[in-house]
């Protein structure tokens, strides 16, 4: 009877609509669920009242079991009663008051006004849901469309295909049951395959969020939408120290924290951004639309405290820093190569200083706008081509205020952009393997520049981490060291303890070579990361550089001047000497000669400058001479 079909397809139309097993996602949007082909089952029944109860108390029931907003659940039921209620008209315009079952022969009539029906449920629906989701997100409609609706109209049109088809064999007998569920699992599971294979195209399969190409697609319609004057606002964003935690704790525990970021990170971002992992531990988000600055910088600092909170992550917690970059259209970019190459070089930046968030500089804007390939590119061949040279800044004993070491600092004047500062270029080279031939020919250049103004001062030089864990290192600086003729105690390499945290027995071995070879160490930076005091077990130095941080409050600060004293006294009790960095003010000299600081660098002494500067500087200056040990 048709009262026991309406119970059959009723308690079937619940099933599909309130498990979550049966539910089918589609792109970021939403999913398919079986639930209409049983909706539209009932209808074709003559019991389009009863098709829509059904679906909207189940649905009713899956949002407030799924705590949607009500808004959400409110747009939902609507969709449901108007798609319904207008299939429900077309089929009674087409004169279908009653059920299908009741004719022994379906005229052509009543098989075009199932169809259009159909078709009627199909396009409402479909048509509501792009509506709400483009004005949601921001994008076209025709975007939204076609990057998942298309899909999933396709797999609702076969899915309703179907009712026709089990209200005729459930009416000629209910033999056929087994024979139309089977035929209903094998159409359910094509379509979430098919389904499946279309998110996978475009999401990331650790996280879900969206992948690289399928984010390049949604910033190019985002930015292309209204022309190059479209206001966006790209955050590159990326881990420190991931690599660490993979190594101590495991590539599943890495593989949750991901997982888990991503979590964090979509339910911190509005409705209208996307977000995207881009590989290993970099993420990337759009956020369209205009934003005043001082607004979006206040934002973007409290989402990067939110995301740097502890994740629970398989029963502990654990937290990572994040390094956020942000480029922002059109100011930075007017289209997405310049964004996104702004943006990298912005959260380049934020690791070097240790920020949080930085945002992109327009004044070094030309620098990035060709993008990263092309300045590693014109990178090689400045180092091919001399464009490199260094800035050097005196190095003063405290005691006596005599100049007895410079330290030597890269820049690089471009011949079309002009002079680019490290923190622009740096990073992107520790990518690379140009890091390597930049320290070597940066080397052999203030080695050759020092020794012409033959004094016997010391030289400072930064090393990158990576140059430090490479094996052909030691040999290099031998190389340099014997081609300029440069004494080995002359020479100091400054290293962080960030060169600390990775491949830490190869670098501990590589800074006891060195000095054996009679190279001087120093620890730069001391105190502002996490294992300063394990980087002072760990390797024998000469020298700590305390980092300006501490220092230049150091006159005003009981607390700086309490760190600052503690890291003397400590530098003093394992035999090293101390270096304070930033020093600008004659005030805080004055704290620092008085604390017993041994050597003192910054403004305040003298400003890095070129080779002929410095020549200029030291002519009025006590230096060292030949008779004395320099920097010793």
């Amino acid at each position: 009877s048709n009262w026991t079909m309406f119970a059959l397809f009723g308690g079937l139309l619940l099933l599909g609509e309130t498990q979550p097993s049966f539910a089918m996602k589609f792109g970021d949007n939403g999913v398919v669920t079986p639930g209409w082909t049983f909706a539209f089952a009932l209808m074709l029944l003559g019991m389009p009242v009863g098709a829509l109860v059904i679906m909207t108390v189940a649905n009713l029931w899956s949002g407030l079991q799924a705590r949607s907003r009500p808004q959400v659940l409110i747009f939902n039921l609507s969709q449901i009663a108007l798609s319904l209620s207008l299939g429900g008209l077309v089929l009674h315009v087409f004169g279908m008051h009653d059920s299908i079952t009741e004719l022994n022969a379906i005229p052509i009539s009543w098989g075009a006004g199932i169809l259009l029906s159909a078709l009627t449920v199909l396009i409402v629906n479909g048509v509501l849901t792009t509506i709400v989701i483009g004005l949601h997100t921001g994008t076209g409609l025709f975007t939204t469309f076609r990057t998942g609706l298309a899909l999933s109209m396709t797999a609702d049109g076969a899915l309703l295909s179907l009712a026709p088809v089990f209200v005729i064999a459930v009416d000629y007998s209910f033999v056929l049951v087994p024979l139309l569920a089977s035929t209903s699992y094998i159409v359910i599971r094509s379509a979430r395959s098919s389904l499946h294979r279309a998110h996978e195209a475009n999401h990331d399969p650790l996280t879900g969020l969206l992948n690289r190409r399928a984010f390049d697609d949604r910033l190019s319609k985002t930015i292309g939408m209204f022309g190059s004057s479209t206001a966006a606002t790209v955050l590159v964003m990326d881990f420190d120290g991931f690599k660490e935690i993979n190594d101590s704790l495991g590539h599943s525990v890495g593989d949750a924290l991901l997982v888990r970021f991503a979590e964090r990170l979509v339910d911190l971002l509005p409705g209208n951004a996307a977000a995207a992992r881009l590989g290993g531990d970099e993420f990337v988000v759009l956020l369209p639309g205009p934003a005043e600055p001082e607004a979006l910088r206040r934002s973007l600092q409290s989402l990067h405290r939110e995301m740097t909170k502890p994740l629970d992550v398989e029963g502990f917690p654990l937290s990572v820093a994040v390094s956020v970059g942000v480029a922002v259209a059109p100011t930075d970019g007017s289209n997405p190569e310049d964004l996104m190459a702004a943006a990298d070089l912005a959260m380049y930046r934020s690791k070097q200083s240790d920020a949080g968030v930085e945002f992109h500089r327009t004044s070094v804007h030309q620098a990035g706008r060709a993008g990263r390939i092309d300045l590693l590119a014109d990178l090689s061949r400045a180092i091919e081509h001399d464009e490199l040279f260094a800035h050097y800044q005196p190095i003063v004993r405290m005691s006596t205020g005599r100049v007895e070491a410079v330290e030597a600092l890269v820049r690089w004047r471009h011949p079309r952009r002009g002079l680019i500062q490290p923190n622009d270029f740096i990073g992107l080279a520790e990518q690379t393997d140009l890091i390597d031939a930049l320290t070597e020919r940066m080397l052999m250049r203030s080695m050759y520049e020092v020794l012409e103004l033959g004094l016997d001062l010391g030289l400072a030089v930064n090393v990158s981490p990576r140059s430090l864990h490479q094996r052909t290192f030691i040999s290099m600086v031998q190389r340099s060291l014997d081609a300029t003729g440069f004494a080995p105690h002359r020479l100091e390499l400054e290293i962080t303890e960030r060169a600390l945290t990775t491949e830490t027995e190869r670098t501990v071995l590589t800074i006891r070579l060195l000095r054996e070879a009679g190279v001087q160490i120093a620890i730069d930076d001391f105190g502002t990361g996490y294992s300063s005091f394990g980087a002072l077990r760990l390797i024998r130095a000469d020298r700590l550089k305390i980092d300006r941080q501490f220092t230049r409050d150091v006159d005003v600060s009981p607390d700086d001047r309490l760190v600052v004293r503690t890291i003397t006294d400590l530098g003093h009790g394992l035999g090293l000497q101390v270096v304070a960095e930033g020093v600008e003010t004659p005030g805080v000299r004055a704290a620092l000669a008085e604390i017993g600081c041994d050597f003192a660098q910054g403004y305040e002494i003298a400003a890095p400058q070129t080779i002929d500067s410095l020549r200029v500087t030291l002519g009025g200056w006590p230096t060292p001479s030949s008779a004395d040990r320099a920097y010793a």
